[in-house]
């Protein structure tokens, strides 16, 4: 092999590296960001979903009460 084919093959290889990644952190930043915006979701839909029955447990009555004024 000559050196000209040497040097681009190492060229050509170290750039194919870099783009893949790159692709590959845009690819997972994506994915957390909508992993996260799932659990704000998911936890929203917690503290507004409409409360239990209440217990049968006075002691966890009172809480219960106590929390929601």
């Amino acid at each position: 092999m000559e050196t000209s084919s040497v040097i681009f093959l190492v060229v050509s290889a170290t750039i194919s590296f870099a783009v893949g990644r790159t692709i590959m952190h845009f690819r997972k930043k994506r994915k957390a960001d909508a992993a996260l915006r799932a659990r704000q979701v998911a936890a929203q839909a917690l503290r507004d979903a409409p409360p239990g029955p209440p217990s049968l447990n006075k002691a966890k009555r009172k809480r219960q009460a106590r929390l929601r004024h």
